[in-house]
């Protein structure tokens, strides 16, 4: 054999064996997840703080979704004084679920060195009055008994997150997006927590006892950190507290309407993930995140090299791990997409590397939505 084909069989056999390795610690967490379901809280017991932005055509099926769904939560929507396209989603949503006990908040453009979305939770969290509060991204949609079933494993000192899985939507770039995350979210959320590796959480959900984030200095302890779920979870763990990642199925319904919402979005999403490994990398973090995302590209390249067999044999592989991922999308009750995602989780497993690099580059500077944010680490020196 010549050195590129051993080289290729070397890449094929590491990536084989930590896909399978992570398919046995996810299935692993979520038996034990499924013996251990406590009686679900009642909803009327919880708050959901939601930011709202405009701009995004399924915002008001998403809000609505929400509010029929949560129907007995109390719920405080925190909208932007001078965002008429959320204004305008936000009662399409409220006409059409026939809801009138929705609190709507409106607040003025944040600080320059202030998180946007953190600016809104801290006035957000003035209104709570309920022993649970949870934070819901507008984008997200959690199904009926998910907020109940989160807060009765949100035992005092604990923050509770879901698990995202992306809808797949009509744009190539929305598609990809969702391919990623669908790609890499049940094989790396549930093998760090089988793992005790757990130390943030995914932005879209999350839910705690108010009093707890109350002992914590509530959001304005983070008010200028950029990484809002990272900033909360430090916040928990650095004071006695512990993250519970569950099982708990969230669906996103994200419209990226071109290329360059669809890169600013995963440099984003990627400086991000710098900033978390850098302070926290570990060989379980190698062994779970960073080397599986970064082999499918030379695994393929090396494959291209070595001949059309070595080529068909890396997209087998990488196919062959986007199945495991729908069997266990199956096995948590999720309902996964059309087979045609799977053309899109294998594209964005291959260009993630090219993501990592872009976000390498210029790591101070992010756009988030409307604005452009200067870093410091991860604290917000401009926007």
């Amino acid at each position: 054999m010549t050195p590129v084909t051993l080289l290729f069989l070397a890449l094929a056999a590491t990536l084989a064996g930590l896909t399978l390795a992570r398919v046995g610690l996810a299935a692993a967490e979520i038996r034990r997840q499924s013996r251990t379901r406590p009686a679900p809280v009642a909803e009327n017991d919880i708050t959901v703080l939601q930011p709202i932005l405009g701009g995004d055509p399924a915002l008001a099926q998403c809000l609505e979704h929400t509010l029929r769904e949560a129907s007995r939560a109390r719920v405080i929507w925190l909208l932007d004084d001078d965002d008429p396209p959320g204004q305008q989603a936000a009662r399409q949503a409220l006409a059409a679920s026939g809801r009138d006990d929705v609190i709507l908040l409106f607040t003025p453009p944040p600080p320059a060195d202030r998180n946007p979305k953190i600016f809104k939770l801290i006035q957000g969290l003035d209104q709570v009055k309920t022993p649970f509060v949870a934070i819901l991204d507008d984008d997200t949609m959690v199904p009926a008994g998910t907020l109940g079933r989160a807060a009765a494993l949100a035992e005092p000192g604990a923050l509770v997150t879901g698990l995202p899985a992306y809808r797949a939507s009509g744009t190539l770039w929305s598609r990809l997006v969702s391919g990623f995350v669908n790609a890499h979210s049940i094989l790396t959320y549930l093998p760090a927590a089988r793992l005790g590796l757990t130390r943030t959480i995914n932005g879209m959900f999350s839910l705690m006892r108010t009093d707890d984030l109350h002992a914590r200095g509530g959001f304005v302890a983070i008010a200028d950190e950029i990484t809002d779920d990272y900033a909360l979870a430090r916040l928990f763990l650095s004071r006695s507290g512990r993250v519970i990642q569950t099982c708990l199925g969230l669906t996103i319904v994200t419209t990226v309407d071109g290329p360059g919402h669809y890169v600013a979005l995963m440099r984003r999403w990627l400086v991000f993930a710098q900033l978390y490994v850098r302070e926290n990398l570990s060989p379980g973090l190698i062994a779970v995140v960073l080397l599986p995302g970064l082999l499918p590209l030379p695994l393929l390249l090396t494959g291209l090299a070595a001949g059309a067999g070595w080529t068909a044999a890396a997209l087998a592989v990488l196919t062959g791990k986007a199945l495991l991922v729908r069997w266990l999308a199956r096995r948590l009750g999720h309902p996964p997409g059309p087979f045609s995602d799977l053309i899109f989780e294998v594209a964005a497993e291959l260009l993630l590397p090219l993501h990592v690099l872009a976000a390498l580059l210029n790591r101070r500077h992010i756009r988030w939505r409307k604005r452009r944010f200067v870093l410091r680490g991860r604290r917000i020196v401009d926007g």
